[in-house]
């Protein structure tokens, strides 16, 4: 039984005077005699919570790469589905594993060895593949201070062969370049350089289209199991040159249209460049045009 059941009643006015009695001195030593509640410790806190946090930080930088943490990146190679990318020598070399990639893939590569340069891989006839482009048409052009050449893997292989391999090199201090190649062109792309369809090992290898009507073209045309398309061009006066309208090209082409010049397309389809009156002289290809010829 606890002691203070034990304790006798008292009204308090059986205490007046009685702080000292016999029956406050009992309640006393039962207070007394009941254990403390222990205050509650206090725990440290434990560092090891901010080293992890610190550790998950480190962890997610070395996930992300160079590229963000430093900026650009600063490695000597990099690999991805694309393109493989390594330093060698004074050079930059360039493997592409995937022609018909993302050109954001090989931007990834480049960027995380610290290159500014942009590659981007465009649709060509089989005659430019492995070529540079510029501004739309293929040129031979000097990239800067850059020296930007093309090999094949294996050596003198043909890069329209899925065997064949092309590899890139660039000087390492090239900066702010924009390559422009081609690749080989998907079923249904068209080509993004113009190759004349009449030369020699082209579609229309040895005839002759200008100066013909259309209607004296076709049947060349579809003699050899080839499609046609058509640009219609506006010859420019007292200059070398032809425009094009985008608002006439829906523009129904007669067999009386005359035919300029015939470029290759895309692969089995050949693209007449017409007008629809006789010039004197084709402004493309045979120079100035001045007059008219009217029929």
């Amino acid at each position: 039984m606890n002691e203070l059941q034990q304790i006798a009643r008292v009204n308090d006015k059986d205490l007046a005077g009685q702080a000292s009695g016999a029956g406050a001195r009992a309640l006393l030593a039962a207070i007394v005699a009941e254990e403390p509640v222990p205050e509650p410790r206090r725990r440290p806190v434990k560092r090891f919570v901010l080293a992890a946090a610190v550790t998950a930080v480190l962890a997610a930088a070395a996930v992300i790469g160079p590229s963000i943490v430093n900026g650009r990146g600063t490695a000597t190679s990099y690999a991805n589905s694309a393109i493989e990318v390594w330093q060698e020598g004074g050079q930059w070399k360039g493997r592409i594993k995937d022609p018909f990639a993302n050109p954001a893939e090989f931007e990834e590569a480049f960027r995380a060895v610290g290159v500014d340069v942009k590659l981007e891989l465009l649709p060509s006839s089989p005659r430019w593949v492995g070529q540079v482009f510029g501004g739309g048409s293929v040129l031979t052009e000097r990239m800067g201070t850059s020296s930007f050449s093309i090999d094949q893997e294996p050596e003198g292989c043909a890069l329209t062969s899925p065997d064949c391999t092309l590899l890139l090199s660039f000087s390492v201090g090239s900066a702010g370049q924009h390559f422009k190649v081609g690749r080989p062109a998907k079923p249904g792309e068209a080509y993004e350089d113009h190759p004349m369809a009449t030369a020699k090992g082209r579609s229309l290898d040895g005839y002759r289209v200008d100066e013909k009507t259309v209607g004296e073209v076709l049947p060349e045309i579809e003699k050899r199991g080839l499609k046609v398309v058509y640009q219609i061009i506006d010859p420019n006066s007292n200059s070398q040159g032809y425009g094009v309208d985008p608002n006439k090209q829906s523009t129904p082409v007669g067999d009386d249209w005359v035919v300029w010049e015939a470029e290759e397309a895309q692969l089995g389809v050949v693209r007449l460049i017409v007008t629809d009156r006789r010039y004197d002289k084709n402004p493309v290809y045979g120079g100035p045009r001045d007059d008219v010829i009217e029929d």
